[in-house]
Protein backbone atom coordinates (compact mmCIF):
# COMPACT_ATOMS: atom_id res chain seq x y z
CA UNK A 1 0.00 0.00 0.00
CA UNK A 2 1.27 3.00 -0.92
CA UNK A 3 0.51 6.37 1.47
CA UNK A 4 0.27 9.59 0.15
CA UNK A 5 0.73 12.74 2.11
CA UNK A 6 1.11 16.70 0.54
CA UNK A 7 1.77 14.42 -2.55
CA UNK A 8 4.91 12.62 -1.08
CA UNK A 9 5.10 9.14 -0.37
CA UNK A 10 5.48 8.31 3.20
CA UNK A 11 5.27 4.17 3.85
CA UNK A 12 4.93 1.62 0.94
CA UNK A 13 3.24 -1.69 1.75
CA UNK A 14 2.83 -4.77 -0.12
CA UNK A 15 -0.62 -6.45 -0.25
CA UNK A 16 -1.10 -9.51 -1.90
CA UNK A 17 -4.25 -11.10 -2.31
CA UNK A 18 -4.06 -15.08 -2.61
CA UNK A 19 -7.76 -15.07 -4.06
CA UNK A 20 -7.31 -12.83 -6.99
CA UNK A 21 -3.90 -14.95 -7.91
CA UNK A 22 -2.06 -11.33 -7.88
CA UNK A 23 -0.64 -8.90 -5.75
CA UNK A 24 -2.61 -5.65 -5.35
CA UNK A 25 -1.63 -2.03 -4.28
CA UNK A 26 -4.55 0.43 -3.23
CA UNK A 27 -3.17 4.34 -3.11
CA UNK A 28 -4.85 6.45 0.00
CA UNK A 29 -4.69 10.15 -0.03
CA UNK A 30 -4.29 12.14 3.11
CA UNK A 31 -4.62 15.73 3.95
CA UNK A 32 -4.26 16.12 7.25
CA UNK A 33 -2.54 19.14 6.85
CA UNK A 34 -5.16 20.87 4.71
CA UNK A 35 -5.49 24.83 6.33
CA UNK A 36 -9.04 25.45 7.81
CA UNK A 37 -11.01 29.09 7.48
CA UNK A 38 -10.91 28.48 11.04
CA UNK A 39 -7.36 28.58 11.52
CA UNK A 40 -6.95 31.25 9.20
CA UNK A 41 -9.25 33.90 11.44
CA UNK A 42 -7.40 32.69 14.62
CA UNK A 43 -4.15 34.08 12.35
CA UNK A 44 -6.05 37.64 12.29
CA UNK A 45 -7.21 36.93 16.22
CA UNK A 46 -3.77 36.60 17.18
CA UNK A 47 -2.01 39.09 15.01
CA UNK A 48 -4.93 42.13 16.14
CA UNK A 49 -3.79 41.00 19.99
CA UNK A 50 0.03 40.93 19.15
CA UNK A 51 0.21 43.80 17.58
CA UNK A 52 -2.39 46.00 20.06
CA UNK A 53 0.09 44.29 22.50
CA UNK A 54 3.07 45.59 20.56
CA UNK A 55 4.04 42.22 21.26
CA UNK A 56 7.02 41.90 18.13
CA UNK A 57 7.97 38.26 19.25
CA UNK A 58 4.33 37.05 18.83
CA UNK A 59 3.97 38.85 15.73
CA UNK A 60 7.33 37.51 14.44
CA UNK A 61 5.64 33.74 15.33
CA UNK A 62 3.06 34.80 12.90
CA UNK A 63 4.99 35.04 9.92
CA UNK A 64 6.98 32.90 7.93
CA UNK A 65 10.69 32.87 7.88
CA UNK A 66 10.66 32.86 4.17
CA UNK A 67 7.56 35.61 4.03
CA UNK A 68 7.67 38.54 1.16
CA UNK A 69 5.60 41.51 2.22
CA UNK A 70 5.18 44.36 -0.74
CA UNK A 71 3.91 47.47 0.26
CA UNK A 72 2.31 49.85 -2.18
CA UNK A 73 1.54 53.75 -1.22
CA UNK A 74 1.85 56.58 -4.13
CA UNK A 75 2.94 54.60 -6.64
CA UNK A 76 6.06 53.58 -4.68
CA UNK A 77 6.78 49.73 -4.00
CA UNK A 78 9.20 48.40 -1.19
CA UNK A 79 9.46 44.93 -0.90
CA UNK A 80 10.34 43.33 2.76
CA UNK A 81 11.38 40.21 4.33
CA UNK A 82 10.20 39.08 7.38
CA UNK A 83 13.00 40.65 9.64
CA UNK A 84 12.60 43.98 7.35
CA UNK A 85 8.99 44.15 8.13
CA UNK A 86 9.19 43.66 11.95
CA UNK A 87 11.75 46.57 12.12
CA UNK A 88 9.12 49.09 10.21
CA UNK A 89 6.49 47.74 12.68
CA UNK A 90 9.48 48.40 15.77
CA UNK A 91 10.13 51.93 14.26
CA UNK A 92 6.72 52.51 13.83
CA UNK A 93 5.83 51.54 17.50
CA UNK A 94 8.66 54.08 19.00
CA UNK A 95 7.66 56.75 17.03
CA UNK A 96 4.20 56.98 18.13
CA UNK A 97 1.56 56.57 21.23
CA UNK A 98 -2.19 55.21 21.45
CA UNK A 99 -1.72 52.52 18.69
CA UNK A 100 -4.63 50.60 17.81
CA UNK A 101 -4.72 47.63 15.29
CA UNK A 102 -7.45 45.60 13.42
CA UNK A 103 -7.46 43.23 10.81
CA UNK A 104 -10.38 41.38 8.69
CA UNK A 105 -9.93 38.70 6.75
CA UNK A 106 -13.00 38.49 3.97
CA UNK A 107 -13.00 35.92 0.75
CA UNK A 108 -10.69 33.15 1.83
CA UNK A 109 -10.10 30.33 -0.82
CA UNK A 110 -8.74 27.27 0.92
CA UNK A 111 -6.26 25.12 -1.10
CA UNK A 112 -4.51 21.85 0.56
CA UNK A 113 -1.89 23.86 3.33
CA UNK A 114 -2.28 27.57 2.08
CA UNK A 115 -5.39 30.17 1.75
CA UNK A 116 -5.15 33.04 0.22
CA UNK A 117 -7.59 35.83 1.72
CA UNK A 118 -8.55 39.67 0.58
CA UNK A 119 -6.88 41.36 4.29
CA UNK A 120 -8.17 45.22 5.28
CA UNK A 121 -6.49 46.51 8.22
CA UNK A 122 -6.56 49.67 9.73
CA UNK A 123 -4.07 51.25 12.22
CA UNK A 124 -4.18 54.18 13.94
CA UNK A 125 -1.80 56.35 16.24
CA UNK A 126 -0.79 59.27 17.66
CA UNK A 127 2.59 60.93 16.13
CA UNK A 128 5.42 62.78 17.99
CA UNK A 129 3.03 66.02 16.50
CA UNK A 130 0.42 64.93 18.92
CA UNK A 131 -1.24 64.51 14.98
CA UNK A 132 -3.70 61.01 14.62
CA UNK A 133 -2.61 59.28 11.96
CA UNK A 134 -4.53 56.61 10.54
CA UNK A 135 -2.89 54.06 7.83
CA UNK A 136 -5.38 51.50 5.96
CA UNK A 137 -4.19 48.66 3.79
CA UNK A 138 -6.01 46.68 1.29
CA UNK A 139 -4.04 43.33 0.55
CA UNK A 140 -4.15 39.93 -0.71
CA UNK A 141 -2.24 37.55 1.47
CA UNK A 142 -1.45 33.55 1.27
CA UNK A 143 -1.36 32.29 4.39
CA UNK A 144 0.00 28.38 5.72
CA UNK A 145 -0.11 26.12 8.14
CA UNK A 146 2.70 25.68 10.64
CA UNK A 147 1.26 23.17 13.04
CA UNK A 148 -2.00 23.66 14.41
CA UNK A 149 -1.37 27.63 13.28
CA UNK A 150 -1.70 29.88 9.99
CA UNK A 151 0.99 32.08 9.62
CA UNK A 152 1.75 34.76 7.03
CA UNK A 153 3.69 33.39 3.83
CA UNK A 154 3.09 36.85 0.76
CA UNK A 155 1.26 39.78 1.48
CA UNK A 156 0.72 42.69 -1.44
CA UNK A 157 -0.71 45.78 -0.06
CA UNK A 158 -2.02 48.91 -1.04
CA UNK A 159 -1.77 51.37 1.37
CA UNK A 160 -3.65 55.21 2.19
CA UNK A 161 -2.52 56.99 5.24
CA UNK A 162 -4.93 59.97 6.24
Amino acid sequence: MHVFYNNQKLSLLKATSKWLGFGAAMMISVSAYAISEAQTQNFARLMSASANQQNIGQIAGLIDDNAVISLTRQNKTITLDKNAYLQLLQKGWVESTHYHYTIHLNDVVISGDQARAQVITTETWTNKDGKKVTLKSNSRATLVQSGNNAILLRMVSQISIN
